[in-house]
């Protein structure tokens, strides 16, 4: 099978996979049902309210943010030139999670700003101060970006320990951050994330063919002509749009940055105009089927869906972490 037709096998795999999304829960529906609440919706119908409202939109979350942890992660990689790299790694889950704290905790900041927001406008302050601290002697180098995240996160992981110790009112409200989740969420709501990664996305798509360049390394990238500095704050933008959205949707959904770059460039070859794109659709399927999973595991409870990446994730990397040491070795 050749790239193209893995390609076409993808959307293919991803649209059975957003109809299983919309037919799973404590109560299945059928195709039928699904063709009805689209195309002849009732008011008084159960089904229909179900489908468009509680299971379209957890449905549409999953596919965003399952495409923008993807894309994230595989330009995180190529930027850093480290395999192991995820959108975690610069802060940015740390960030927004202590955003969300302080408006839990604070009155005075939730009277005024919305936890959706917060996380956003919280994972792209992290970001920025890491990539400040990383470029401080005019250079963001791969390891002082991975350093600058680290010390970072567990800044912000420590001054949100304290918050909730203090008070622990903001824990109910923190938790969805914490594990993870895509349920509960209106459209109504998110639809402003929602337009902030679409846009991520598509200012990523100018980048592919530097990121080419890069991935041979710094010194050759230059040597091309590339602009170094002015192709890391463009990528780095990118990653903060998609991951910073991606949190403040969905929170702490982890391994889906890390894992899938790595199932892509395996599927897809190493280039990033192709598999980069094919990340975002490997994203998708995945982030759907751990919602799928996360419904039915502990039916009529619901299992987070950060907890269904993390099993998937897990292994994967302690693989890639084994495979790095023997490389090393």
């Amino acid at each position: 099978m050749n790239t193209p037709q893995r390609l076409f096998a993808l959307v293919v795999v991803l649209i059975g996979c957003a109809v299983v999304s919309l037919m799973a829960g404590v109560h299945w529906m059928s195709p039928a049902d699904i063709g009805h609440a689209f195309w002849m919706p009732s008011a008084t119908n159960v089904d229909d309210l179900v489908i468009r409202t509680t299971r379209l939109s957890r449905t549409v979350l999953a596919i965003v943010v399952g495409a923008s942890l993807a894309v994230a992660g595989g330009i995180l990689q190529t930027l850093t030139l480290n395999p192991l790299a995820s959108p975690g790694i610069l802060g940015i889950n740390a960030g927004a999670l202590l955003a969300v704290v302080l408006i839990a905790t604070i009155d005075s900041v939730a009277a005024h700003l919305s936890p959706y927001i917060g996380a956003f406008v919280g994972a792209a302050v992290a970001a920025a101060v890491v990539w400040r601290l990383a470029s401080y002697r005019q250079t963001a180098a791969p390891l002082h970006l991975i350093l600058a995240g680290a010390a970072l996160a567990a800044l912000f992981g420590a001054i949100s320990q304290a918050l909730l110790v203090i008070d622990q009112h903001g824990l109910d409200t923190v938790l969805f951050w914490l594990a993870g989740s895509v349920a509960g969420r209106s459209l109504d709501t998110v639809w402003p994330l929602i337009a902030v990664a679409i846009i991520g996305l598509l200012v990523g798509i100018p980048l592919l063919r530097d990121l080419n360049l890069l991935a041979t390394g710094n010194t050759v990238a230059a040597a091309a002509g590339l602009r170094l500095r002015r192709l890391q704050m463009l990528a780095m933008g990118v990653i903060v749009l998609l991951a910073g959205a991606s949190v403040a949707m969905a929170g702490n959904v982890v391994f889906i940055g890390l894992v899938v770059p790595h199932i892509a460039r395996r599927l897809l070859g190493a280039d990033h105009r192709i598999w980069l794109p094919g990340a975002a659709l490997i994203g998708m399927i995945l982030t759907l089927m751990a919602d799928v999973a996360a419904r039915l595991l502990m039916a009529p409870s619901e299992v987070p869906i950060g907890v269904m990446t993390a099993l998937i994730g897990a292994p994967v990397f302690i693989a890639l972490v084994r495979r790095q040491g023997r490389g090393h070795a």
